[in-house]
């Protein structure tokens, strides 16, 4: 009976520069009594640890693993050390997709849960092997750990310094540039968002906490660029870069639009560089800019085609959660579907966050992906969250308000566009379409080309306030559809939208450009 019992074996070896650790499941007869360097006893009874096999040959592909990064710190210098950690999983064979990355992500999240995460590399390896030893995992058959120094430059956002700057949810890196560069993309960035109201020298001040010398100093220079212009009594707003193909007027009312020129769908946008984008799309387009100098109400609609379709953009003048930023954004809603009247369909399109799974290739977003939206089970396609409160006994409470859409037509056409990618991964009908936007965006002081996959970071949160840098999950071995270059080229996902405050509900991790 002894003899069937199951060990769990752990066998030490290297792999170039990195420690590899090998944990796997073993009958006690399957074991050579003379590679048995410890067995334990006690409340660690099952757990075996193997001889050191020097270097390991074994380069078998794991079924699914994943990535994470940490600072180590020496204990004598105090010195910060990077470190990368490969944990590779191999399972039995009736485990199924679902079971596999389950598991993995179950064993992970035990693995670096911030109460009692090992500090030592001995308790580490010691908790992986209980964690094999748990009946919860039993679908596990092996688990390789790589132990590997990393580069400065491969190396986690930084545990510590001065000057930090925000880069998603909790998350803050050091920030090396100079005083004015840092004050430079500040101002900047608040007259964008503000964009196409204007913002006094004090408004600025106090949105950015620049002094008001250096503010002066980067408006000179940005006006100089022809980035903004100064309006009347004072005030500042971000200059639009004019291309050949566009026409702006200022005007104060808006002119009386022929009905055979009425636009039938409006699309909105709440970010400068969203709107930038989407009017690259349009042709024959001109923009109207109805300034008006106080109280906020200044609005920008570019008027176009975009393929047969006659197109209305606009760009909210405020976002954020707060009352005023709500009451703008309806204002401008209002106005847009009182100018144009024969709006059918309105389209909200921009950058947002996705919600990250560490494990499931299918169901994880990556920096650069598009989402569509698409109804969930119920029918909902665009779920508010407008309030989350923690009650008494500390559980959340939240309100959420959803949305459906008239007709599906939008999501026929994409799914018909990724169903012609599934039959032929030759053809990306979306990377013509990007191609083209891409050259017509050329023009522009900014670069709009696609970052490295490297400045794709991707965060799990492992309670409280603690984050740990993880790798992006791989596309599964067998499936020759994405594997070759996943990480180089857009994916389509259709999913539910998510926006208001829903992320505070969602804290498993984030991904972030470096």
């Amino acid at each position: 009976m002894a003899a069937n019992e199951e060990e769990i074996v752990m066998t030490p070896s290297k792999k170039g520069k990195a420690t590899r650790i090998k944990i796997e499941r073993k009958r006690r007869k399957e074991l050579d009594p003379t590679q048995i360097a410890h067995e334990a006893g006690g409340q660690h009874k099952g757990l075996v640890v193997g001889k050191d096999i020097g270097e390991d040959k074994d380069d078998a592909s794991p079924q699914l693993q994943l990535e994470f990064k940490c600072w180590l710190e020496d204990a004598k210098s105090g010195m910060h050390i990077p470190e990368g950690r490969l944990i590779k999983f191999w399972f039995v064979d009736t485990a199924s997709y679902l079971d596999r990355v389950t598991t993995a992500y179950e064993f992970f999240r035990d693995l670096v849960q911030p109460h009692d995460f090992p500090r030592d590399y001995v308790g580490f390896i010691k908790k992986c092997m209980k964690l094999m030893q748990n009946p919860m995992y039993s679908q596990a058959r092996k688990v390789d750990i790589e132990l590997k120094p990393l580069d400065e430059e491969e190396a986690p956002m930084s545990p510590g310094g001065e000057f930090l700057v925000e880069v998603g949810q909790g998350l803050q890196k050091v920030d090396k540039r100079s005083d004015e560069e840092i004050a430079r993309e500040k101002v900047l960035t608040t007259l964008e968002t503000a964009y196409p109201n204007v913002l006094s020298v004090d408004d600025i001040v106090q949105m950015t906490s620049v002094d008001t010398g250096l503010v002066s100093m980067v408006l000179d220079e940005l006006k100089t660029k022809s980035l903004i212009v100064q309006m009347d009594q004072g005030s500042w707003m971000r200059q639009v870069h004019k291309d050949a193909k566009t026409e702006v007027k200022v005007v104060k009312q808006m002119p009386i639009i022929q009905r055979a020129q009425q636009p039938t769908i409006a699309i909105i946008t709440s970010n400068y560089y969203e709107k930038i984008a989407v009017d690259s799309m349009m042709e024959e387009k001109t923009t109207f800019m109805r300034y008006k100098g106080t109280g906020g109400e200044s609005n920008v609609y570019t008027l176009g085609y975009i393929g047969e379709h006659r197109v209305v953009s606009t760009k909210l003048p405020m976002i954020g959660h707060s009352r005023a930023a709500k009451i703008s954004t309806g204002n401008t809603t209002t106005r847009l579907l009182g100018t144009f009247a024969q709006v059918d369909h309105v389209m909200l399109v921009g950058c947002g966050g996705g919600v990250p799974h560490f494990t499931d290739f299918y169901k994880h977003c990556r920096l650069g992906d598009v989402v569509i939206s698409t109804p969930n089970q119920k029918g909902y396609m665009y779920i508010y969250c407008d309030k989350v409160v923690q009650d008494k006994d500390n559980q959340v409470q939240y309100t959420l308000k959803s949305w459906s859409p008239h007709d599906l037509l939008l999501q026929r056409i994409s799914e018909q566009m990724k169903e012609q990618f599934e039959a032929n991964p030759d053809v990306r009908p979306w990377d013509v379409c990007i191609e083209e936007g891409l050259q017509l965006l050329g023009t522009q002081e900014q670069d709009f080309s696609r970052p490295p996959a490297s400045s794709d970071k991707l965060f799990m949160n492992v309670g409280g306030s603690d984050v740990i840098e993880v790798g992006h999950p791989p596309a599964p071995e067998n499936d020759k559809l994405y594997k070759a270059d996943a990480p180089d080229h857009s994916f389509w996902h259709h999913r539910v939208r998510a926006p208001g405050r829903c992320q505070r509900l969602f804290t498993p991790g984030l991904c972030v450009p470096s």
